[in-house]
C-alpha cells in the first residue's frame, strides 16, 4: 500500500510527465467536468469576502486529483484554501486523504496569483463517483474589475486520476468562473423620435443611455417599433456617470399605415443586477397618409394650417414642428405645402 501511494503522489507531482498519451488505457467518464461554483459572481465591494468551490461532476472512480487556478492579482487576494469533502465520501469509514496546496501565490507573475493543489486518497482501494467539491478557496477583493477565475494546465495539467495502481487519466472538460467587482448599470433613460406623424419618411430614433455604474462599459443598444428592431449599434467605453445618445435611422417605407410603440433594449452588463432600466418604452409613430400632418386620417384645411404656422421654420427655431416638415429636410417651406395640398380631400381608406 506504502508503495501504491508513493506511486500516486509521484505521478500528481511530475504531471508534466503525464500526457495522456503515455497511459494504453483511459477511464470512460463521459461529461465529466472541473469548474468553478459559483461560476459568477457579482455585486461584490472592495474588501468584501467571498468564497468558490472547485467542483468536480459526474465522475466515476476519482481517486486523486490536480488543478491549476488563476486569478488577477490586482483585484482578489487569496486568503485561504481547504480540501472539499467529496473524496473522504468513500464508502470506507477508515478512508483518508493527503492535501497539498503546491502553489498557493497572489504573485505567480505580475499580473495573476496561482493557486495549484493536489489531493489523494490514502489506505483504501476504489475511488469516489457522482459530483462534490475537491476544494474551497476563500479570496478577498482588493481592486474594482472584472477577474476570470481560470482553471489553466499550466503549470501542470489538470488531472483527474482512478483508483488503478499508475492512475488512469479520466478524461474530462473544466468550465472557468468570473467575479465581478463594482456596481454595473446601464439604464436608458429616454427615447425621443424626429416625429411623430410620418409618411413614408425616415424617422431618427434617439436613446439616452447612462452609466450608473462604476465601471466603464461597452455594450448593445437596440430599438425596436413593437417588437420589430430597428437597428442595433454598440456604445464603446461609456464611463460612469456620463451619458451617450445613440441614434437610430428608421425607414418607414417599408411599415403598413398604423400606430407604432417604440422601444429601446440595453444588453445587461456581466455583473449587472439592476436590468429593470435596461429597457425603456416611450413614445409612439403614426404611419398614415400622405399629406396627414394632424394624423386624423384626412388631409384638409386642418393640415394646410399646421403647415402654415411653421412656415420657414428650421429645427432651432420654436414654431418649428417636425411632423410638418412632410419631405424631411429640416425646413418648411412651399414644397411641404405643396405635398399637403395635392392630396388634400384624400382620406384615408
Amino acid at each position: 500500500m506504502i508503495k501504491k501511494i508513493f506511486a500516486r503522489m509521484l505521478i500528481l507531482l511530475a504531471s508534466s510527465l503525464i500526457l495522456s498519451g503515455s497511459f494504453p488505457y483511459l477511464t470512460l467518464a463521459q461529461e465529466t467536468r472541473v469548474y468553478v461554483n459559483p461560476s459568477n459572481i457579482t455585486g461584490l465591494e472592495i474588501g468584501d469576502t467571498f468564497q468558490i468551490n472547485i467542483t468536480v461532476s459526474d465522475v466515476t472512480d476519482l481517486y486523486s486529483w490536480q488543478f491549476s487556478l488563476f486569478y488577477q492579482n490586482d483585484i482578489l487576494n487569496a486568503t485561504s484554501i481547504v480540501q472539499g469533502p467529496f473524496l473522504l465520501t468513500h464508502p470506507n469509514p477508515n478512508a483518508s486523504t493527503w492535501f497539498y496546496p503546491h502553489f498557493f501565490t497572489d504573485t505567480y507573475n505580475s499580473t495573476h496569483g496561482l493557486i495549484f493543489a493536489l489531493s489523494s486518497l490514502t489506505e483504501v482501494e476504489g475511488g469516489v463517483s457522482g459530483t462534490g467539491t475537491l476544494a474551497t478557496i476563500t479570496f478577498k477583493v482588493k481592486g474594482e474589475g472584472d477577474c476570470l477565475l481560470a482553471l489553466r494546465d499550466i503549470p501542470e495539467p489538470i488531472k483527474l486520476l482512478d483508483s488503478a495502481v499508475v492512475g488512469n487519466l479520466i478524461p474530462h472538460t473544466t468550465t472557468d468562473g468570473i467575479v465581478h467587482v463594482g456596481l454595473h448599470d446601464i439604464a436608458i433613460v429616454n427615447t425621443k423620435t424626429s416625429k411623430t406623424i410620418t409618411n413614408d419618411t425616415i424617422v431618427y430614433v434617439n436613446v439616452t443611455i447612462e452609466n450608473q455604474g462604476q465601471m466603464t462599459e461597452t455594450f448593445t443598444v437596440t430599438s425596436y417599433y413593437n417588437s420589430t428592431p430597428i437597428e442595433t449599434k454598440t456604445v464603446t467605453n461609456l464611463t460612469t456617470g456620463n451619458t451617450a445618445i445613440v441614434t437610430f435611422i428608421w425607414d418607414t417605407k417599408t411599415i403598413p399605415k398604423g400606430n407604432y410603440t417604440i422601444r429601446a433594449d440595453a444588453s445587461t452588463i456581466p455583473g449587472e443586477t439592476d436590468t429593470a432600466d435596461n429597457t425603456y418604452i416611450n413614445g409612439w409613430i403614426l404611419e398614415t397618409i400622405m399629406g396627414d400632418v394632424t394624423g386624423d386620417g384626412k388631409v384638409n384645411i386642418l393640415d394646410i394650417s399646421l403647415v402654415a404656422m411653421a412656415f420657414g421654420s428650421n429645427p432651432k427655431d420654436p414654431e418649428w414642428d417636425p411632423n410638418a416638415d412632410i419631405n424631411n429636410n429640416n425646413e418648411i417651406n412651399i414644397l411641404d405645402i405643396s405635398a399637403v395640398a395635392i392630396h388634400f380631400g384624400e382620406v384615408d381608406p
